[in-house]
């Protein structure tokens, strides 16, 4: 990124919360103009009383998308891309619509925000800087939408990479463990609306399973988001940013278990999850429709 006298501009997506809140107060604070996207009209103050430009950004919709973009104008000099959602349940359970709107938000709304920022960013040579999961390399069971959508931005993101390389404008994924942010209540929120599909017959195989992986998180000691809001700003900032970061104790441990053999992968992470194959064995006779 070549060195500017003037304040460098960022866009961060899901500026209201979670990791993107923190990153985009961060590169306030050192000296960068910010743009906090934000969905809800009503949260523009509180950006605006911390000091940020808010920018009205619905990752859903196109001309959303495109509005912001001329609103941010011809130079960006990063986009950080933090908005998401995140959903859960045994794949045989989760509704459709709740499949598509996981894709519509991490997947499809990322490359609408990459599309329509690409060319401010190609003028400054900017950098992008995704944020995606590291359940994505190795999927936890009862994780499979978020993760299925966080490992579709990850090769999206390595494609984007060879695609800019000889542009100017480089790409990280930035991939954290779990953290203390709101995206577990709004996953359990998201999953309260959804609900489940299947019949009670259905349901009734993963009852044991899902209260075990629920008591097990809820043992669970988050990680800060520090660690992870740090090297989204050191992507932004160094000279040679690295392609991936992975971030925190949790996200470094599961990325080391996709190098143990598939079987003995997956008991260890049953048997962290607090799942065995009595959870799995449906002892209990299953409710009567």
């Amino acid at each position: 990124m070549a060195e500017l006298t003037s304040p460098r501009i960022v866009l961060v997506t899901g500026a209201t919360g979670g990791v993107g809140g923190a990153v985009a107060r961060r590169l306030g604070v050192d000296g960068w103009i910010v743009y906090a996207a934000h969905r809800n009209r009503a949260d523009a103050a509180p950006l605006r009383d911390a000091g940020l430009t808010p920018v009205l950004l619905d990752l859903t919709d196109e001309e959303s998308v495109a509005a912001a973009a001329e609103a941010v104008g011809p130079r960006l000099d990063g986009l950080v891309n933090s908005a998401g959602i995140m959903g859960q349940g045994p794949v045989e359970l989760v509704p459709a619509e709740a499949w598509r709107r996981q894709f519509e938000i991490n997947v499809i709304g990322q490359t609408a925000a990459i599309r329509a920022f690409l060319p401010a960013l190609r003028a400054s040579g900017g950098r992008i800087v995704n944020l995606g999961a590291v359940s994505a390399r190795v999927p936890p069971p009862f994780f499979g939408p978020i993760a299925a959508s966080k490992a579709a931005l990850s090769a999206l993101t390595q494609a984007l990479r060879m695609e800019l390389r000889h542009q100017g404008v480089r790409v990280s994924l930035v991939e954290p463990g779990a953290m203390e942010t709101a995206i577990f209540a709004t996953a359990d929120k998201a999953t309260a609306e959804y609900g489940w599909v299947g019949s009670p017959e259905t349901r009734h195989h993963y009852t044991a399973a899902l209260e075990a992986v629920r008591a097990a998180a809820a043992g669970q000691n988050l990680g800060p988001v520090a660690p992870a809001v740090n090297v989204v700003v050191r992507a932004l900032t160094v000279r040679r940013p690295a392609a991936r970061y992975t971030t925190g104790r949790d996200g470094r441990v599961l990325a080391l278990l996709r190098l143990l053999p598939t079987g003995l992968r997956d008991r260890v992470l049953l048997r962290a999850l607090g799942v065995t194959r009595d959870e799995f064995s449906a002892r209990t006779p299953a409710p009567v429709s």
